[in-house]
Formats: C-alpha cells, structure tokens, sequence
C-alpha cells in the first residue's frame, strides 16, 4: 500500500513540483488522500490485528508465566525437598558413620581393641571407616605387642626378683651359715654345700691357703671341673693373686692371658682373691660357658659379693682360732695349757663313766731344770722344753692330750689306758726322753731325765681332782727318790 501511494501519488507531486508547475493537482491530491486513507485504514486494521495478536501473544505469555511460575515453584520445592531429602539421608549417612567412629573409639578406649566402625557402602565416609579400622587395626596389634612386652619384661622382672631373692636369701644362709662357724674344716664343709646352690649355671673353685706354705689346695668345685687344671695352686698360676685384685676373662680368651689354672675354654671366666685384714686367703673362681653372656655381668658381681663374704667369715674364723689357741695352747711348746686340761679331763671322766672305760693320768716332771736354766740360760730352758714336748706329740696316740701344767711339768691324758698301760707308756717316755740329745746354743749338746707319778680311773677314784692329787703325789715320791723314774699312786680303798 505504501509502495501504491508513492508511485501513484507521492511520485507525480514530486514531478509536478520539479517541473515548476505550482498549481495544485485536486485529483491526484484526492487519489493521494484515498490511498492514504486506505493506507491509514489498512494500518489501523494490521494495528488492531497485531493488538489483538499481543493481547493473544500476552495472555499466552501470562499463562506461559504461570506455568512458568507453578514450575519453577513445583521445581524448587522439588529441589528443596529433594536437599532436604539428600541432606536428611547424608545427614544420617554421616550420623551413622560417625556415631560407629565415636561408638568404636570409646569402646577401645574401653579396652576392647576388637570393636570395628560398620563399613557401609563405598562413598567417602565408607572410606573414612575403612580407614579408621585400619588404624584401630595397627593399634590393636601396637597394644597386642605392647602386652607381650609388658607381659614378657614383667615376667623377666618377676624371674629376676626372685632369682635375685632366692641369691639373696642363699647369701644370707651362707652368711648365717659361715658366722656360726667355729673352725676352718666346718666353713669349708659349709662353702661346699651352699657355693654350687649359688651359681647353678656356672662352673667354679674355691683355693684356701695351707695354714703353713705358700699353696692354696682346691677345697670347693662345682659346675664342669675340666676348667681346673690340677689340685693346688702356686701364687703365679693364678693373676687375681698376683694382682692382689679381681681378673676377668671375657670370653676372648685367644686374645687374653689366662690364668694357668683355667683351660683353654671359651666362656666368661672370673677369677677374685680372697683377702682380709692384709692377708691372702685364697681365690675364688667361677666360669659361664659361651652363650650364656646376658646373665655375666650380675653372675660376676655376685661372686665378687660372695668372695667379700667368704673372706671375712673366714678371716673370723682365723682369728677365732687363733685367740682360741693362744686361750688353751701354751704359745711356747703349741702344747694344751691348764686351763684346758682341767676341762678336758673332767670331760674325758665323764666319757670314760658312760662308756666304762678306763682313764689314766700321768704327771711328768724333767730333774733338775732349774739348773739346766741358771746354767745355760733360759733359752735354752726353752729348747729343752720343746725338744721334750715334740718327743711326747709323737710317743703318744691322737686321742691322748698331752697339756704343759706349769714350768717344766706336763700332765698326759690316756683315755682307755689302763694302770698297767699306763706304766707302760710312762716307761717307754722316760727312756726316750733319756735318751734325748739337745741341742742349745755353742753346739752344744744337753740331756735331761724326767719322774712321773700315774694315776687311773677307776682304780684310784671316780674324781678329777683327786686322780691329778694322787698323780701329784706319786711323782712327788718319784723324785723325793733317785728321780729319773715312775711312781704309781696308791689306791685308794674306802
């Protein structure tokens, strides 16, 4: 229509006012104003048209939008529940597996290790149990290993407290034992009970010294003896004693110097003295053999402890008996004094009542001492006297006692002598002691004569005192006499 009105209409005025003719063209004016009539009618039909086709386009739009609307509600109250949903199931998800986390981790703070958090599905809380056992698996067996442990250690704790008790209450009885000894023979018999109870898993010796002499015989072994070489050790066969102090060999024995009274084994071996109060005692030695070095250390400080122990029990002993000697021996002849014959004899009466046995005395005198003193001097007083008790030691029997009563008397104990015995013996002394040479001082050379008077039981009475009188007696007449012989009591009748 437009198109129309510019060719039929609009291009004709245009032409006409180009062509300088100004006058109006009434009929295409009127054609001009129909067509924009028509025009206009047209476009207000397409305007009423396209109105009415918005206003379709817009209640379509409306409806459009409300579904548009009701959908985006129903979908984001769809989505709402469908989080709600997933976050409840996640939620609970989670919930479980935390809940089986916690549950778990309580009831193995509890002490059930074997308690597991549930795995449930393959997600990532899954994972996160699976990880959790896992590590409670490790802990398990981190605990399992730590009771072992524990258990193994306090057993080894409980074995060694009552290895160290059982070591302890042995030193004790040893102690105890050795304390209440009275003579080196009854500690010996005592060391040899009690010293392999001691060191069970080990091989040892104990040397004592010789009372006279520079030895030390074995008088203590136990374990494997085939460590010992030989019975009796010299000072240089063994470096403890020659060091003065404890020697170790450590199990590298092809490179260590070995005492010479070891052979050559392998194994720990440990070698002490035995000293007290500045005197060598003896030494003690104890060897473990290879394999058994774990138990060296507290094995060597026990010996160490015991030899300490041992030493001074010993050196107590020692002394004891010494004291005891110089109590009941005479220190010049080694001869039993007074003191001890009077309770010897008392003893030896009772004995010889039990058993009805006889009992002699013999009291013996040496003639003229006194002169033997103002004229050769008191030394050799003191020869004589010896030389005469060393004859008398080796005349009589073990079971005699032989005792310096005072000066130059003795008194002899025969037990089971008879008189006629007795007479016998006291003969036999007297020739023996008149046959004796003495030699004193300026080589020269002295002999003596010696009386005796002889008493018995039960001849002469059941009375100590009374036999040693009428003893007394009898030599008092031997040597109111010629001397130089033997006197028998007389018996006494009641």
């Amino acid at each position: 229509m437009f198109e129309r009105w510019q060719r039929e209409a609009a291009t004709i005025s245009i032409e006409r006012r180009r062509n300088g003719i100004s006058t109006p063209d009434v009929e295409n004016l009127e054609r001009g104003k129909q067509l924009v009539d028509s025009f206009r009618l047209l476009m207000n039909e397409l305007t009423e048209a396209a109105n009415l086709q918005l206003q379709s386009k817009q209640q379509e739009s409306v409806i459009i939008g409300h579904r548009a609307n009701l959908i985006a509600i129903v979908g984001f109250g769809s989505a709402v529940l469908a989080a709600l949903v997933m976050w409840l199931l996640l939620a609970n998800r989670t919930s479980l597996s935390v809940n089986g986390i916690t549950q778990a981790a309580k009831r193995m703070a509890g002490g059930d290790w074997r308690r597991r958090a549930p795995e449930i599905g393959q997600d990532e809380l899954a994972e996160m149990d699976r990880a959790f056992n896992q590590m409670a698996d490790r802990l398990e067996r981190m605990v399992s290993e730590e009771q072992k442990a524990r258990h193994s250690l306090a057993q080894r704790v409980d074995d060694m407290v009552a290895s160290r008790t059982k070591e302890m209450l042995a030193m004790n009885h040893l102690v105890e034992m050795l304390q209440s000894c009275h003579r080196r023979d009854e500690a010996i018999l005592v060391l040899e009970s009690i010293l392999p109870s001691l060191f069970i898993t080990m091989s040892g010796a104990l040397f004592l010294n010789e009372e006279k002499g520079e030895h030390y015989p074995l008088v203590v072994s136990w374990g494997q003896p085939d460590t010992i070489e030989g019975k009796r050790l010299a000072e240089g066969d063994c470096w403890a004693l020659r060091r003065g102090k404890p020697y170790e060999i450590s199990g590298q024995i092809n490179h260590e110097i070995i005492c010479a009274h070891i052979d050559n084994v392998g194994g720990c071996h440990y070698c002490t003295p035995l000293s007290a109060h500045g005197s060598m005692l003896g030494v003690l030695h104890v060897g473990l053999r290879e394999g058994r070095q774990k138990e060296w250390e507290n094995r060597k400080q026990l010996a160490q402890a015991v030899a300490e122990q041992v030493s001074l029990s010993l050196a107590n002993i020692q002394l004891r008996e010494r004291l005891q000697q110089q109590s009941v021996r005479d220190p010049l002849t080694g001869l039993y004094n007074r003191r001890y014959l009077e309770e010897s004899i008392q003893r030896e009466l009772g004995r010889a009542k039990r058993e009805q046995t006889p009992l002699a005395v013999i009291i013996l005198d040496l003639d003229h001492f006194k002169c033997i003193n103002d004229k050769h001097g008191h030394s050799a007083g003191d020869e004589v006297l010896v030389a005469v008790s060393e004859l008398l030691k080796r005349a009589l029997r073990g079971e005699d006692l032989i005792c310096r009563y005072g000066g130059e008397e003795f008194t002899l104990i025969l037990p089971g002598a008879t008189l006629d015995i007795a007479l016998l013996r006291a003969e036999h002394l007297r020739s023996s002691i008149e046959q004796l040479r003495i030699e004193v001082a300026d080589d020269q050379q002295l002999n003596v004569t010696s009386s005796m008077g002889i008493a018995a039981y039960p001849n002469h009475g059941d009375d100590t005192q009374l036999l040693l009188s009428l003893a007394d007696d009898a030599l008092y007449k031997a040597k109111s006499a010629v001397r130089n012989q033997v006197h028998i009591a007389a018996e006494q009748f009641a």
